[in-house]
This record gives C-alpha cells, sequence and structure tokens, in this order.
C-alpha cells in the first residue's frame, strides 16, 4: 500500500461523523408538524391519532438516514474517487461543515430541552388549576342530589376556563406561576364573560 493510500484511508477512517442526519430529521419533524397542525387542531396529534405522530417520526427517521447515507457517500467519493484531485481540501471542508452541524444539533438540543421543560411546566400549572376550579365549582354547587351532575360538569368547563387562561397569558409566563420570576398580580385573569363563553360553548348556560 503507497502513501496515497494510505492516507485516504486514514482520512476514510476519520471521516466526518457529524450531526447531519439528526438536523434533517429535526427539521423534517418540525415541518410534517407544523404541516398537520395547519390541516387539523394540534391536540389531536397526541390524544386522537397517536399513528399520527408515529408515522412523523418514522418519516423524519427515513430522512435522517437517507441524508446520512448520501453524505457517507460524498465523503467516500471525494476520498477514493479515482484520480480525484484536490480530495484533501473537500474533505477539509466537509469536517468543517460537519463541526459546524454538531454545534447546531447541540443548539438544538438545548431549545428542546428548554421547550419540553417550559410545556411541562405550564402543563403543571394548567392542570393546578383545573383542579382548583374543579374543587371550588364543587363547593359553590354543594347540593348532595346533584353531586353526580355537578362532577360531569365541572370538569370541561374548568378545562376550558383553563385553556381560556393559557391563551391570554401564554406558555412562558404559565411555566413561570407561582415562582419569584412572575409576579402572579401581573397575569390576566378569567372573566365573567369567559366563564359565560365556556357554558355556552358546552351547552350548559340555561
Amino acid at each position: 500500500m503507497d502513501t496515497q493510500a494510505r492516507a485516504k484511508l486514514r482520512a476514510w477512517l476519520k471521516r466526518p461523523r457529524g450531526s447531519f442526519g439528526w438536523i434533517a430529521a429535526i427539521a423534517t419533524l418540525v415541518l410534517a408538524a407544523s404541516v398537520y397542525q395547519a390541516l387539523s387542531p394540534v391536540w389531536r396529534l397526541p390524544m386522537r391519532t397517536p399513528a399520527v405522530l408515529l408515522a412523523l417520526f418514522a418519516l423524519s427517521a427515513a430522512v435522517g438516514w437517507a441524508v446520512q447515507r448520501s453524505v457517507k457517500r460524498m465523503v467516500g467519493n471525494t476520498i477514493f474517487t479515482g484520480g480525484a484531485i484536490g480530495w484533501q481540501a473537500r474533505l477539509k471542508r466537509i469536517r468543517a461543515v460537519a463541526r459546524e452541524s454538531n454545534i447546531l444539533l447541540a443548539m438544538l438540543a438545548l431549545m428542546a430541552g428548554f421547550g419540553a421543560g417550559t410545556l411541562w411546566l405550564a402543563g403543571r400549572t394548567v392542570e393546578n388549576i383545573v383542579n382548583a376550579c374543579e374543587a371550588n365549582f364543587q363547593a359553590q354547587a354543594a347540593v348532595p342530589q346533584n353531586a353526580p351532575i355537578v362532577a360531569q360538569v365541572a370538569k370541561p368547563v374548568c378545562q376550558c376556563l383553563a385553556q381560556t387562561f393559557l391563551d391570554r397569558n401564554g406558555v412562558i409566563r404559565l411555566a413561570l406561576f407561582n415562582t419569584p420570576l412572575l409576579d402572579a398580580s401581573t397575569l390576566k385573569g378569567v372573566t365573567a364573560i369567559d366563564e359565560r363563553r365556556c357554558l355556552e360553548q358546552l351547552d350548559l348556560l340555561l
């Protein structure tokens, strides 16, 4: 094996194993989820049609695998194509792009972790609001013979009010609810008009 062949073999063994596929998969997942959200309410995705969520993951994984395979093929052609001139310079550019893609992937992972944590905290706040609303609703209508009916009515009404509260204040503000970072007095509460609208939506207004 001559010096040139050994150099190419070393370059292949040290070929960039970047995050191109992961970035393509994440981009595909975000794009596909955005399209699905535009066509259907987003809450149906995990709750009513979990097969769609699995299909989005499968599509993203397929795209990521295809991109990674194409990058690997491109590196191989760059190194081993017969008579190639300047393959070391091209490989250097590919490695530079691979390093940048790894930085981008780290940033995406950080943003995804921050977003997931924010959504979890906001969801916990909404759940606490719904539970407190249900308890208050049932306490105000504490009639023994009507208890089963009140229990059935309270949850959808409180969920509607919690959704209104979320839309009015935003996910981030709800995630910071009951923390030193946010003054609770700055939150916009629900009104009697909102309560009436929720009752009308659920055909519960007499």
